[in-house]
């Protein structure tokens, strides 16, 4: 009786709108607008007789139940039942629950809500997981959620979970999780445990993309719903006047709590904002937050994280022997200082792939989204606030002695010529320096005899042209037009070596390299200035 009820309040509803449509469109004909109307009212009135009978059996039913209900836990589920039935009939309640203004904590919205994720959001989150490759690279087929798994940073209206963009700033503090398992209130407690990792961090000693773990945190209770709030990024320093110039411009930058909030649970590994780095060609990372079920209860999922810090050690001074032995190139190098040891940038790698972690430490998937995001004008501040290198990645072109001094040159000159450091430069400026065309080279064209002609053609028009006497003031226009005329285009770095070159101060690019260039190189002074 309720689907037939809400059946023939939508078809009310739709009546009432084609015919308040038809009604609009004719403002001309008096006639067919009172037709309309009439018809909207007969309309409205039969829904509303509809929902009442329908209201009226139900609230009959639910008298009789709480009547027997008692410490019946049978009749208590079917009266939870029928009270949610009589809730759906009541359209204000559809009207408030669109609108984002219900309780989702009550059993009434916690179903409409439920359903609603069953029904839409799991198959669009399916649909951009295909779309983006996330599954066959982390999910071995498409697994339907059983956890509802909400995600909302500052600014993303809980949309970033189902394969939503989301530039780098926005994520500087953890965002809000809340999660979902769809039981009863006084189901027995479950623990749970949540990780969201980059699956496309470069890993310049590999050459590969690696996965990298921003944030992991073990032994989360969760008994029906469980809301755990945003804002930790403890690793973030205090922001600065040269943070505030660095992100000027961005469409929106995130605001620090007045108070660090309580994450429920063991935090393994702290929460660190996405600083996708820059790359050529340009690269979209994929951010995937996974729910996983602890099998084994709490405490199930141990992780050593001294342990983690020495391996980290071992292979750390395994790689440094391997290019000191093989002469890795400076920028095929991976930097780890201070900034790197601090974030535990090898660690966070080593704790993965998650499919070998979830096998370790029995774990089930019961959750999961994603977002994506790339590097962007204002993800330097991001490295700045972690302390930690900013890497750049890209290909070499032209790997030859004479290209690869050219090419710093260029890079040192163009450095020199900066009215600052490069990370501290307003957008405007950074337009301002790469303002005109670059140049183009003609497409290439098959030779033939007409051709030929067209080309001689125009050749004859344009010497003519240039021996006609100058028309009045024609010096005076060309000295103009030569005064607005646009700069030529700054040289940009486009090989990843000479950025590299110029932002390290440990190696010498003319090392075992002769020549006018390298004299020309060794002789410049500045030629280490930071890009």
């Amino acid at each position: 009786m309720l689907l037939s009820s809400q059946a023939s309040l939508r078809g009310a509803a739709a009546s009432c709108l084609a015919v308040r449509r038809l009604a609009c469109a004719s403002p001309r004909r008096p006639a067919i607008a009172g037709l309309a109307t009439t018809a909207a009212d007969r309309a409205h009135s039969v829904a509303e007789q509809v929902l009442n009978a329908e209201r009226a059996a139900i609230t009959a039913q639910i008298k009789e139940l709480e009547a027997k209900a008692g410490s019946d836990p049978v009749a208590q589920k079917a009266l939870v039942k029928k009270r949610i039935e009589l809730g759906y009939s009541d359209p204000a309640n559809h009207v408030a629950f669109a609108e984002g203004k219900a309780d989702v904590t009550e059993e009434l919205f916690s179903t409409m809500h439920h359903k609603r994720w069953r029904s839409f959001l799991i198959p669009r989150l399916v649909k951009h997981e295909t779309q983006h490759g996330i599954i066959g690279d982390v999910l071995p087929s498409a697994l339907l959620p059983s956890v509802n798994l909400e995600v909302n940073f500052q600014n993303t209206d809980w949309l970033c979970a189902y394969g939503q963009p989301v530039p780098p700033v926005w994520t500087l503090y953890s965002p809000e999780l809340t999660l979902t398992t769809g039981h009863a209130q006084d189901a027995p407690t479950r623990h749970f445990t949540i990780a969201l990792i980059d699956i496309d961090r470069p890993d310049p000693d590999t050459k590969t993309y690696e996965e990298w773990c921003h944030w992991l945190v073990t032994d989360i209770p969760v008994t029906n719903r469980l809301v755990i709030p945003g804002g930790s990024s403890p690793l973030l320093a205090e922001p600065t006047e040269q943070f505030a110039t660095m992100v000027t411009g961005a469409s929106y930058v995130p605001t620090a709590p007045a108070t660090p909030p309580q994450i429920p649970g063991n935090v393994l590994l702290p929460y660190v904002p996405a600083h996708p780095p820059a790359s050529n060609p340009r690269r979209v990372h994929r951010y995937v937050l996974m729910v996983m079920e602890q099998t084994g209860g709490p405490g199930s999922v141990k992780v050593d994280v001294e342990a983690l810090k020495e391996k980290a050690r071992e292979m750390n001074a395994r790689d440094k022997l391997i290019r000191e032995k093989h002469g890795t190139p400076m920028w095929e190098k991976s930097v780890l200082g201070e900034g790197e040891e601090k974030l535990m940038v090898r660690e966070r790698g080593l704790v993965l792939p998650i499919a070998k972690f979830m096998k370790t430490h029995e774990l089930k998937l019961k959750g999961h989204g994603f977002f994506t995001s790339t590097w962007d004008i204002h993800t330097p501040a991001i490295f700045s606030q972690l302390g930690i290198h900013e890497p750049v990645y890209g290909t070499l072109k032209g790997a030859t002695p004479k290209h690869t001094v050219h090419s710093l040159t260029t890079a040192t000159a163009l450095a020199a010529s900066l009215p600052g450091p490069l990370a501290t430069l307003s957008a405007q400026t950074l337009k301002n320096l790469n303002y005109a065309t670059p140049p183009r080279p003609e497409p290439a064209h098959l030779l033939t005899k007409r051709g030929m002609e067209v080309q001689n053609r125009r050749t004859r028009d344009a010497a003519a042209a240039a021996k006609k006497v100058e028309k009045k003031g024609g010096k005076q226009e060309q000295a103009v037009v030569a005064a607005n005329t646009v700069m030529p285009k700054t040289p940009r770095v486009s090989v990843l070596a000479a950025a590299a070159f110029v932002r390290n101060k440990e190696g010498d690019v003319a090392k075992g390299l002769k020549g006018e260039y390298v004299r020309a190189v060794k002789e410049k002074r500045y030629r280490y200035e930071n890009v």
